[in-house]
This record gives structure tokens, sequence and C-alpha cells, in this order.
């Protein structure tokens, strides 16, 4: 059984490690997006496109209220609701199998 604790332990570290890096890409992302223009900041462009994984499929469901778009808050309470409860969740699967 400890090599389906390990495997369940592995996803929940890497989906950990995603959450965490798609949380900071949107932070980054809307930031910069105060900041900089588009096209004369490449990490800028590299970040968009990170971040767009996650907010793409959110703005098909969620309008602008305004000049306001709201899709970053709703993926970051979306991302921090994913990583509390399914990556905790593997988490003590695995140790619990063990």
């Amino acid at each position: 059984m400890f090599v389906l604790s390990n495997l369940l332990l592995a996803i929940a570290k890497v989906l950990q490690i995603f959450i965490y890096f798609e949380l900071t890409c949107i932070i980054i992302s809307a930031l910069l997006s105060w900041v900089t223009p588009y096209h004369y900041f490449p990490f800028r462009q590299f970040v968009d496109g990170v971040s767009l994984i996650v907010l793409r499929p959110l703005r098909k469901f969620i309008p602008p209220i305004g000049p306001i778009d709201i899709t970053p808050m709703i993926a970051i309470l979306i991302l921090t609701f994913l990583d509390i409860f399914l990556v905790r969740t593997l988490i003590d699967l695995a140790v619990m199998i063990r």
C-alpha cells in the first residue's frame, strides 16, 4: 500500500506546486496590469499566458463589472479552496493508507 500512498502524495505535491505557481502568476499579472503596457514587457506576456489557463474559463461565466475585472479575485479564491480541500485531502489520505 505504500506505493499507492506515495503516488497520492506525489500527485498532491505536484498539484500544490501548480496551484501556488498559478496564484503567483495571477497576482503578478493583476499588479502588472496597472503598471506596464503589454507589448513592452516580455515577462508580462509570460505571466499573462500562464494566468490565462485559469482566468480564461472563468471569464466566460463572470463578466467584468464596468471597468473592473473580478475574475482574478475569484480565481484566487477557487485555487485557495482547491489547495485547502483537495491537496490536503490527498495528503491525509496518503498518510492514512501508509
